[in-house]
């Protein structure tokens, strides 16, 4: 028993081992480090494997096989080490060129690798092999090229500990500087072992038993806030196989059980093939198990993860459907408060060099909580090399945080807040001073929003509620969830400045819609009273001649074609007055003059005329009343040119929000792709002006056709105050 305990001990450090590694490679799969460190475990298992296996061979020949074994993983575990160093925390400068670091790997791994093969086929390394401890234990005669590369290990595992040392006078981050010196001490537990084993002080002790720590500490220092912080996220996903494994174990016996005493089946080949076909259905079944058991475990025993999951689909939703910024503000840090429990949230756009608090949310019983009203009057942030300050723009409340700990996670810094003094200024010399600090209060983290590179904001979280530290797993779902946030601030952001860009453009075209109105209010006007006069002049002296001239009875035909052609000249001056400026529009209103309109229309085109309406127009205003008169104009002309219809429907109906007018005739209508081509290519400029007009009072203009269907042409838009009514 006491023989067989080291073996074990051996056997399950590199167990140990292989499943660290493993995790901290699903950590970070695509991140170099863990890969390193992934290959360093393969070897330290490596290594075990041989180191247990040497001890449980029987004869001399099995043991010297696996003492040779064992060099696979010793020999690669120490350049491997080196290497780590030499990208952790960040790639050295001379690593960062790709052909000099492929010459660097190469020299790092020859000489191991060159020891290896003349392990395998030479007595170089060891000279002879023999049994001691009545034929337990093995021993080996060493030689000068085992001490030289026992030398060359311990200069390289030196070298590794200066990289990490020197990066820890270097790096400010206390976390950063805590995982360095971690690394750096990671050896020497197996360097005690060894020296233990060399010297054979105690021939239970082997070097791979302190792999393990050795192991663990390289994780430690790797992920930088602790390995085994938060123990549901290591065991969850096992306790969840387990209890799949485990319930299904139950129920096959069962079955199994009633297949032998319940029916009576004897042990025979139609037993074991109804075992295996009972099986097939537990094994196809399994992995729809493990979703079902983690769905049921992640809503009823790890809420935070069903409320984080929760939170990432309402970000993904508010990405999708962008909102007013403050108001996506204001939800986000809300959520995000809430879903995790915190004591406060909130949310920075960058502006002007610095940051603009656009959103933020405390816990009633926080002492941030007395600073609500000053906070969210107008908060501006400045960020500097280790602190953040911030000022209201009353000048009546101030705040400093002192940075502490930085940590790095999935490409994301997280800045964790040391020291915070939060000051307002009151009346008669007032002023009320809190003090914050990081072991009393919680953490507090800011973390940075980047998309693509660009730094778009800050999001700041409180400290927990309960007072607990953040996990590892809530760490990594605070970057997540910032680039969540990142996406949606600035999807937001760009929203908004679209939207005030737009308002801006509306603004300037109903200025140059209104210059235009006025201008052709002007000329109109111009027209009326000085040429119209003139063609009444010229008609009214030709009359005076025709009644001088009555002996000149062959000057009556040319007199009359003058009279004709200039009551012609004054009717198409008068409809050009008439386009220019509806004169209808001031004396009678929009409702009259478009049913008079519509009733010279049909008169003049011999058509079937309907006119309906179903609310008020008296609330528009003139630019409106314009509009909806130049569409309807545009509209029936169309119908008058190109329909070829007999009939025509013109109605218009409304709400207390907006009026739609509808013109349909039963014409031969249109193909719509081939208008909306020509529209494009700068045709159609009928059509093309309803719809900018349309525009112009944030209307909605649809145009519905069919060869041989005729064709109908909707026109909604919004109105204040609309008074409805109900005639025709």
């Amino acid at each position: 028993m006491v023989d067989e305990l080291p073996r074990a001990i051996t056997a399950a450090s590199g167990l140990i081992c292989l499943a660290i590694g493993f995790f901290v490679f699903l950590k970070g799969r695509r991140q170099l480090v863990n890969n390193i460190f992934f290959l360093i475990t393969i070897c330290t298992a490596l290594w075990a494997l041989g180191e247990a296996m040497t001890m449980a061979a029987g004869d001399l020949a099995d043991k010297t096989f696996w003492t040779r074994f064992q060099g696979i993983g010793e020999m690669t575990l120490i350049p491997s080490y080196l290497l780590l160093a030499l990208y952790f925390p960040r790639p050295k400068m001379f690593m960062q060129d790709r052909r000099k670091a492929t010459m660097i790997i190469i020299a790092l791994y020859a000489p191991w690798l060159i020891g290896l093969a003349l392990l395998y086929t030479t007595d170089l390394i060891y000279s002879s092999y023999y049994l001691i401890d009545g034929g337990q234990g093995i021993d080996v005669n060493r030689t000068v090229v085992f001490w030289m590369l026992t030398a060359l290990g311990f200069a390289e595992i030196i070298a590794s500990l200066g990289i990490f040392l020197w990066e820890y006078r270097r790096s400010d981050s206390n976390a950063t500087r805590k995982g360095l010196l971690i690394l750096a001490l990671a050896p020497i537990p197996m360097l005690l072992a060894n020296a233990i084993q060399n010297f054979q002080l105690n021939r239970y002790v082997t070097t791979p038993q302190a792999s393990f720590v050795f192991i663990t500490m390289l994780a430690y220092g790797i992920l930088r806030y602790g390995l085994f912080i938060d123990i549901r996220s290591v065991t969850k996903n096992a306790m969840i196989h387990t209890v799949v494994i485990a319930v299904n174990l139950v129920i096959f016996t069962s079955l199994c059980a009633f297949y032998v005493y319940g029916l009576g089946l004897e042990m025979q080949g139609p037993l074991y093939a109804l075992f295996v076909l009972t099986g097939i259905p537990f094994m196809l079944a399994y992995n729809a198990e493990v979703a079902w058991v983690r769905k049921f475990a992640t809503r009823y025993f790890y809420g935070r993860e069903f409320e984080e999951d929760r939170l990432l689909q309402e970000l993904g939703h508010s990405i999708r459907t962008v909102r007013n910024l403050e108001e996506l503000a204001e939800s986000v840090v809300e959520e995000v408060r809430k879903s995790m429990g915190l004591t406060t949230c909130a949310l920075m756009m960058s502006e002007n060099g610095g940051y603009r608090i656009v959103g933020y949310d405390s816990h009633h019983d926080h002492i941030s909580n007395l600073f609500r009203e000053v906070v969210e009057e107008g908060m501006h942030m400045l960020e500097w090399k280790d602190a953040f300050t911030t000022d209201c723009e009353s000048g009546r409340f101030s705040t400093y945080w002192l940075v502490g700990n930085r940590i790095n996670r999935g490409q994301c810094d997280l800045y964790f807040l040391r020291l915070g003094i939060l000051r307002a200024w009151g009346g008669n010399g007032e002023v009320r001073e809190k003090y914050w600090r990081e072991d009393i209060e919680g953490e507090a983290i800011s973390i940075p929003l980047e998309v693509h590179g660009e730094r778009v904001g800050l999001l700041w979280i409180g400290g927990r509620l309960d007072g607990a530290r953040f996990s590892l797993d809530e760490l990594d779902f605070m970057v997540t969830l910032s680039a969540q946030v990142a996406v949606a601030l600035q999807n937001s952001k760009l929203m908004q400045e679209l939207l005030d860009k737009s308002a801006r453009l509306q603004e300037l075209i109903q200025r140059t819609s209104t210059a235009q109105e006025e201008e052709r209010i002007r000329i109109s006007r111009e027209l009326h009273d000085g040429l119209a006069p003139y063609f009444l002049d010229v008609i009214f002296k030709l009359e005076m001649l025709e009644m001088q001239a009555t002996g000149l009875t062959s000057l009556f035909p040319y007199i009359q074609e003058l009279k004709d052609k200039a009551r012609e000249g004054l009717r198409d001056l008068r409809q050009v007055i008439g386009d220019l400026r509806p004169s209808s529009l001031d004396v009678l209103g929009l409702e009259k003059s478009l049913h008079t309109y519509l009733e010279r229309f049909a008169a003049e085109n011999g058509l079937a005329a309907e006119f309906i309406v179903h609310c008020d127009l008296k609330e528009l205003d003139s630019l409106t009343e314009v509009t909806v008169f130049r569409i309807a104009q545009e509209a029936l002309s169309n119908v008058a040119h190109h329909a070829g219809a007999s009939r025509v429907r013109f109605k218009l109906e409304g709400n207390r929000d907006k009026v739609e007018m509808l013109v349909e005739d039963d014409g031969i209508g249109f193909i719509e792709k081939e208008v909306r081509d020509r529209i494009v290519s700068g045709q159609c400029l009928g059509i093309k002006g309803m719809i900018e007009r349309a525009e112009l009072i944030q209307g909605d203009l649809v145009i519905d056709t069919r060869l041989g269907e005729g064709t109908r042409i909707s026109f909604s838009f919004p109105v204040p105050e609309l008074q409805g009514g109900n005639r025709e």
